[in-house]
């Protein structure tokens, strides 16, 4: 069967009609029963690769934490999902002690699985393949395979469909795939029993009504993408097959109807890696079923949304991490390598192959796919390119900045200078970039995915560190989720860079927005002007103005922040609390307070006679609950007259302190 120019057409877009499908799917049932992991990983020789990154040194970490977890599954028993940590959920709202033990038994399942497809001596394979067994019969026996705080109230445990069962099911099926010539008989078909009777029978058969099916975020394309991702691998009829991609294809179209033009994540980037990778996974072991009849990764559209981590990388490794993400970030190796591949966008981000468990929750689709999809020499010489075009684009500039008229404006950049700045109008995020130093400013509403009151919230970066810092996304608990959240430092805006308006922080919901009255930017500077007054609902205030100014000096060596934030009262004029947060102790002297950052210093400037500054130390917790110190420094109004409010700040990143500290030691 030839393609049509439409039928290629529709082979770049999830809106894909059944026929086509279905014929596009056909050609590789048979096949694809050869050498399933083939066509799951679309690669011939996945066994060959896996082997050879033993001897590869940007895979030393992962093959570390790889053979010490699959020894210690050997010889260890599986930790018990008990009866006594499932329960806690519901009485205390505490989710870790659950958590931790299902993470624990997933990591020993993926490491099992690598580790028994790459040894060669018999007897120390059978002992591997052994442990892997009684892992994967364990996990197919689990009372669900959701985590507890997904569970609804009523309903069959088993056959609730949430992100780690449909993850579960996934990984279950791919190991199946490259183990079923090993794999003792038994503990095959209970995994196609139980992934078909817990996943694939609720979703694809029963077609139950999912609230995830139609979201426009990371769960349509997780739940989705590793549900169909299974039944592409267990499913041999031809017409069941197809009614599950075309299901698992609509999920997809929602998914991608969560990102507007900009390709900006509302989520963050963790929850980018979260869904876009499930998507793009799904989307390769579909374009291999369907013998590259069927891309998913081929539209303008995924392609921006692919751009998104450059867009917001800061330097070193540190992103804008607005919403619940963390500002350290190492993203999966595989996948931005399969999107440079497959998209042509490539990122201008560290190249680190991560270790298994970087992942808190031990993602086996992460995992094996920056395995067999990782390419340092690929990523290396794509750095190289982009560095040389980029020089080359500098001499040329240069070169016409010299034949320029003399009338010419005379303050244009000097070369290896100027701002890298990345605007998402309909996220409403700002994000700006220097040699040494990076801005960033959040607008949009505060009725967000993951959502923090958090309208006008900025950050301030120098040389690899955040100065002032959003602190991300908190621990996850039930009132994390639940009415009454915004009690929740992490979420409140009290735990923002924004003030607090005659001791009234902002509200939730869609309804609390930021309006965007300037925006300007160019490789000098970028301005903003926010309209926050609907943030904060029942302020005594008729109209609240943010103006940021950003901008990098002509030696690229300081970075000036300068804001004025407007207060117009309804009445009498009332406090007002500009809030700065730090994961750094600031230093005060009179109408300064300093930050010295690792590398980079950053000095902010007010007038004392009207503002005193103070700081209150704050012990908390990262969302992995590991413990830290985070500083609120409060600048507070000293006078309440009249029916203006104006605080002007500015802020200067000087990245010469590094210099004075290598000097002193």
């Amino acid at each position: 069967m030839e393609i049509s120019r439409t039928d290629k057409d529709k082979g770049s877009s999830p809106c894909l009609d059944r026929q086509y499908v279905k014929w596009a799917l056909s050609a590789k049932i048979e096949e694809s029963e050869a050498d399933s992991a083939a066509f799951a990983f679309g690669i011939t020789n996945w066994r060959q690769r896996l082997r050879s990154t033993q001897e590869d040194s940007h895979f030393t970490k992962s093959w570390e934490q790889i053979r010490w977890k699959a020894a210690q599954a050997v010889s260890e028993p599986l930790p018990e999902l008990s009866f006594a940590i499932f329960r806690q959920f519901a009485e205390t709202g505490e989710r870790k002690a659950y958590e931790d033990v299902y993470f624990e038994r997933r990591a020993r399942l993926n490491a099992l699985a690598v580790v028994t497809a790459v040894i060669t001596d018999k007897q120390e394979h059978q002992r591997y393949l052994a442990s892997l067994e009684n892992v994967i019969w364990n996990i197919c026996g689990e009372y669900t395979w959701c985590l507890n705080a997904h569970l609804p109230k009523g309903g069959d445990p088993s056959q609730e469909v949430d992100l780690f069962a449909a993850e579960t099911a996934q990984a279950l099926s791919e190991i199946y795939a490259m183990h079923q010539d090993v794999l003792d008989i038994r503990v095959s078909e209970r995994i196609r029993t139980e992934v078909r009777r817990r996943v694939l029978t609720p979703v694809f058969t029963e077609k139950r009504p999912f609230s995830w099916r139609y979201a426009d975020h990371n769960w349509s394309a997780v739940c989705a993408g590793g549900s169909g991702m299974a039944a592409l691998i267990l499913m041999n009829d031809s017409e069941e097959k197809t009614d599950a991609m075309m299901q698992t294809l609509e999920s997809m179209n929602s998914f991608l109807s969560g990102y507007g033009a900009d390709g900006g994540c509302a989520e963050g980037l963790g929850y980018w890696v979260y869904g876009f990778g499930y998507y793009t996974y799904f989307a390769e072991m579909l374009r291999e079923y369907s013998h590259e009849k069927i891309d998913l990764l081929a539209s303008e559209h995924v392609r921006t949304i692919a751009r998104f981590p450059s867009s917001i990388h800061l330097s070193d490794g540190v992103y804008v991490n607005f919403s619940d993400s963390r500002e350290r970030e190492v993203l999966p190796s595989g996948l931005l390598n399969r999107i440079a591949e497959r998209t042509g966008c490539t990122h201008d981000i560290p190249f680190i192959i991560p270790g298994m468990l970087d992942d808190p929750v031990r993602r086996w689709a992460h995992l094996i796919r920056n395995f067999l999809w990782s390419d340092a020499a690929q990523c290396l010489n794509e750095k190289k390119s982009e560095r040389e075009n980029r020089k080359q684009n500098e001499n040329e500039n240069e070169n016409e900045n010299r034949n320029r008229n003399h009338m010419e404006d005379s303050s244009s950049i000097s070369e290896g200078t100027g701002l890298k700045t990345a605007i998402f109008p309909n996220l409403g995020w700002w994000v700006s970039r220097g040699n040494f130093s990076g801005f960033a400013l959040k607008g949009g509403h505060n009725g967000e995915p993951h959502n923090h009151n958090d309208l006008g919230q900025f950050i301030l970066h120098g040389a690899g560190e955040n100065l002032l810092c959003d602190l991300g996304a908190g621990m996850y608990s039930k009132a994390y989720f639940q009415e009454g959240r915004e009690s929740i430092i992490n979420i409140s805006s009290g735990g923002h860079s924004v003030p607090v308006i005659g001791g009234h922080t902002q509200k939730s919901g869609p309804s609390y927005s930021a309006k965007v009255l300037k925006t300007k930017s160019s490789e000098k500077e970028i301005q903003v002007v926010l309209d926050l007054t609907k943030a904060y609902g029942e302020a005594p205030i008729h109209c609240f103005t943010r103006s940021v100014r950003f901008q990098c000096r002509s030696d690229d060596k300081r970075s000036i922040l300068e804001l004025e934030d407007v207060f117009e009262w309804k009445g009498i004029a009332e406090s007002i609390e500009e809030r700065l947060i730090s994961r750094i102790e600031p230093i005060f002297e009179h109408g300064t307070v300093i930050w010295n950052g690792s590398r980079a210093r950053l000095i902010l400037r007010y007038d004392s006679a009207l503002w005193a500054a103070s700081c209150t130390a704050t012990a908390h917790f990262t969302h992995e609950g590991e413990s830290y110190t985070f500083y609120t420094t409060s600048v507070i109004s000293k006078e309440k007259e009249g029916k203006q409010t104006k605080c002007q700040l500015q802020f200067e990143i000087d990245d010469t302190i590094s210099e004075g500290l290598n000097a002193e030691s």
